[in-house]
Formats: structure tokens, C-alpha cells, sequence
């Protein structure tokens, strides 16, 4: 198979893995919102975030570093695999030390035993990492596709099990535990590749040096992705955090699924054509393309329909979810990009650049944070908004140096998307007013007129993504007709 053809294909098995596996996790969570309190959901919440934060340090840069260096050998994945692993069980012996500390901080005791139990994460994904890389590496997104969807929907019938038997807020801990673990034993399973007895010194320096750099932006960047989180379990309760927790996760499966896709394709590409300016350039213009096409309408259309999907969803216990997520959306509809903009410097080795943007964000962040905390969460969600797109402003800067794609070029290559995805979620928002419909029927109402809008504003602008779309839409559908 081409490279080409590698590369459409493992983007449609990302989407597709996204659409199932993600939806799985999706569908479990309404499930179990039906089931638990928002306060079981906040403290999930703040769990989370500490994991992704410690997971971050685990990963240290290695596995991007291995993808970029095209003659990676045997000393470097083993190198990384102990180093890992090793960091892994350290972090996890810190954590368990200090959670007393944490729920003491939170002022909620129970928090030391779901965090002692929830850090074993840490080891679990540093076990599996290497074997990601790898399949990642060669573009076999087919069979990352493939387990993820197995591993989010038996961990997700466990954990509903496990609900409907009263576990309470241990379901959601029985999850967040077993999705990775199901991952890791299938990636063993499916990746060829078994840990040898090797550590180099040298491979190591030559990996850190590029890693380390990106470490520290990643941890600064996570840390960031979940401050609010931490700021909102500590200053405001654990049923707020739950309500902006339910908030979250209605957005981030979308906005998440486009940036991982456009991550995960985009890296190995770019990065076979680092040394080629024009090419490079095309790649990132139509992966730009691409997201707008798909993340725009996506994220507006979710702000359109929050109302009724979170009160159909998941009940009214939860209706104060409904404006934290409506102004989710856009700095969701920002994430992709921001992502495929940082993935350029990191493919032209300017990690020591990705370091220092991360910083200089992050700093802008502070008193926005500052701020915004001595309001009300609503308040806080805005400050986001805001700080998102002051930080694509900044990465979409160094975007033009680097492969002369300016600001004014990707606003206008943006126009038509944003035009055709204000125009859906508008009539799709207008609906809800227009009609008395219960809200199953006005959900399927919304959907079905969205569809068609789109399609339509489609067909008037005609875009290259659009029409490409479709043309392989309509070749499917001309294959399963034609029985082959």
C-alpha cells in the first residue's frame, strides 16, 4: 500500500475508532450519569486529572521523539520501554505516599484510597507504550482502531454492571482502570514487538535531549488542560466540579477525536517531509482544511442542541451542565487546530520552541485564572474562551515562519466553514424555539435539519474536503449496491 493510501486509510480508522470507541465511552457515561451524583462524577474529575498529569511525566517526550526519528532501532525502543516503566513505578509510589496529602487538600477523605487504587494507570500505560509507537510509527491505525473500540466497550459493560450492582463511585474508578488494561494486554497482543534486555545510554541522551523539552511543555500543557479541574474541586465543591466534569465530557469526545486523528496522521506524515518545504506546507494546509471542515459544524451544532441532549441524556439533576457546555464548544472547536499547529514545530525539531510557547500561554493564563475564580464557574469557562484564542493567535504566528502560512491565509481558508457551520447550528438553535416537541423528538428534529442544511451550504460553496467527501461516499454506496 502507498504512503498515500496509508495515510487516507488510517485516517478513516482513527475516525472510525473515535466514532465507536469514544461513543462507547460516551454512552457509558450517560449510562452511569443516570446512575451516580454529579459529587461521584467531581471526584472522578479530580482523580483524572492528577493521573494525566503524573502520565504526562511518564511518557517524557519518548514516544514522539521515536516517531520523528526515521532510523529508530531496537536500542531506542527498549531504552524508552525501561524508562518508562521505571518512572511509572516511581510516580505511582509517590502518589500513593502523598494521597492522604491530596484528600486532605480537597477536604474529602475518601479521596485517599480511590487515588491509591487509581494510580496502578500510571504502570499500566507505560507497558503498553512502546507497542503504540510502534503501530503508530507504520501507520497501522487499523489495529489501534480495532482495540479501542474492544477495550471502551467491554470496560464500559463492566463498569455498568458494576453501577447497576450499587459500586457506586467505584463503577467510574472500575473503568477508568480497566479501558487501559484491556488496551495493554491487546497492543502486546497485536504488536510484534517484545522487550529485549537492552539500555543504552547513548540512545537515551540522543532521545531526551529532543524529549525533555517537550516534557516539560506537555507537563505544563496538561497541567493547564486540567487546572481547572483542580481550581474547581479545591474552591468551589465537588458537585460543581461534577456538573462542569458532565459539561466537558459531552464536548470532548468530538473535539478530542478530530485532534487525535489529526495528531496521530499528521506526525508521521509532516515528519516525512520535515525537509521539504513545499510539500510540508500542502500537508498542513489540508490538514488545517480538514479539521475546520469537520470540527466547526461539529461543536456548534453540539452548543445548538445542549439543552435537549443533557436533559434527554442524562436528566434535569443535571441542567446546570447545559451552559458550561455550550461555551465549551469553542475553545473545542479551536483544539485541533491548535494541536496540528504545535505538531509543525515538533516535526521540525523546534521543541525548545514548543517549550517556551507553552510557557509564555501559560503565564498569559495566570491572571485570567486569577481573575475569573472570584466569580462563579461560568465566569471562569469565559476566561477560557478567551485564552484559547489568544493561544491560537500565538501558535498560528510561528506557524507563518516556518512554512509562510500567515494569519490572513488561514482566516481565509477558514471562512467558508465557519459560514457554513454558523448558518447549521443557527437553524438547528432556532428549531428549539420554534417548536413544543418532546425533546427525543426535537433531538431527531434538530439532527435530520442540520444534516440537510449542511449539506446544502455544502453544495453552494463547494469545498475541496466537501467534495471529496462525498465522492467517496457515493463510491461506497456504489460497491455495496454492485454487492462487491
Amino acid at each position: 500500500m502507498s504512503f498515500k493510501k496509508k495515510a487516507i486509510n488510517g485516517f478513516s480508522w482513527t475516525i472510525f475508532e473515535g466514532i465507536f470507541s469514544q461513543g462507547s465511552v460516551f454512552l457509558v457515561g450517560i449510562v452511569l450519569a443516570r446512575l451516580l451524583s454529579p459529587k461521584d462524577f467531581g471526584l472522578v474529575g479530580i482523580i483524572t486529572a492528577i493521573i494525566t498529569v503524573a502520565n504526562s511525566v511518564v511518557e517524557a517526550g519518548f514516544g514522539t521523539a521515536l516517531i520523528r526519528k526515521i532510523d529508530a532501532t531496537e536500542n531506542d525502543f527498549n531504552t524508552v520501554f525501561y524508562t518508562n516503566l521505571l518512572t511509572a513505578c516511581v510516580l505511582y509510589f509517590i502518589l500513593y505516599i502523598t494521597a492522604p496529602s491530596i484528600a486532605s487538600f480537597f477536604e474529602t477523605p475518601s479521596l485517599n484510597e480511590l487515588i491509591k487504587v487509581s494510580g496502578v494507570v500510571l504502570i499500566i500505560n507505560a507497558v503498553s507504550l512502546i507497542q503504540r509507537t510502534l503501530l503508530t510509527k507504520i501507520l497501522e491505525f487499523k489495529k489501534l482502531g480495532f482495540i479501542a473500540i474492544i477495550s471502551s466497550i467491554i470496560s464500559g459493560a463492566i463498569a455498568i454492571f458494576m453501577a447497576y450492582s450499587n459500586f457506586e463511585i467505584w463503577s467510574l474508578i472500575a473503568f477508568f482502570i480497566l479501558r487501559p488494561f484491556i488496551t495493554t494486554i491487546l497492543l502486546w497482543l497485536f504488536a510484534s514487538w517484545i522487550p529485549k534486555l537492552i539500555f543504552s545510554l547513548e540512545s537515551f541522551k540522543e532521545l531526551f535531549d529532543y524529549g525533555y523539552k517537550l516534557l516539560i511543555g506537555n507537563l505544563i500543557n496538561t497541567a493547564y488542560k486540567n487546572a481547572y479541574y483542580f481550581i474547581i474541586g479545591k474552591f468551589f465543591t465537588p458537585i460543581a466540579l461534577g456538573f462542569y466534569t458532565r459539561a466537558d465530557q459531552f464536548q470532548t469526545p468530538f473535539s478530542t477525536n478530530i485532534a487525535v486523528a489529526i495528531r496521530r496522521i499528521s506526525f508521521p506524515i509532516l515528519s516525512n517531509f520535515q525537509n521539504d518545504q513545499k510539500n510540508l506546507k500542502a500537508k498542513f494546509v489540508q490538514f488545517m482544511r480538514y479539521s475546520m471542515f469537520l470540527n466547526f459544524t461539529i461543536m456548534l451544532s453540539i452548543a445548538a442542541m445542549a439543552e435537549p441532549i443533557i436533559l434527554l441524556l442524562i436528566g434535569e439533576k443535571w441542567r446546570q451542565s447545559i451552559i458550561y457546555l455550550q461555551l465549551l464548544c469553542i475553545p473545542g472547536l479551536l483544539y485541533p487546530l491548535q494541536i496540528l499547529h504545535l505538531n509543525l514545530l515538533l516535526v521540525k525539531g523546534y521543541s525548545n520552541l514548543n517549550l517556551k510557547l507553552e510557557i509564555i500561554k501559560k503565564i498569559i493564563l495566570v491572571p485570567i485564572i486569577l481573575v475569573t475564580i472570584n466569580y462563579s464557574i461560568k465566569h471562569m469557562i469565559w476566561g477560557l474562551v478567551i485564552f484559547s484564542i489568544i493561544e491560537y493567535f500565538i501558535n498560528s504566528f510561528y506557524t507563518k515562519k516556518i512554512i509562510k502560512y500567515d494569519l490572513k491565509n488561514q482566516i481565509k481558508d477558514a471562512i467558508p466553514f465557519i459560514l457554513i457551520a454558523l448558518t447549521t447550528s443557527s437553524v438547528m438553535y432556532a428549531i428549539s424555539y420554534l417548536t413544543n416537541l418532546p425533546y427525543h423528538l426535537l433531538v431527531l428534529l434538530q439532527l435530520i435539519t442540520g444534516l440537510f442544511v449542511f449539506l446544502i451550504t455544502n453544495e453552494v460553496f463547494k469545498t475541496n474536503e466537501y467534495l471529496t467527501m462525498k465522492v467517496k461516499v457515493i463510491t461506497i454506496f456504489k460497491k455495496i449496491k454492485d454487492g462487491k
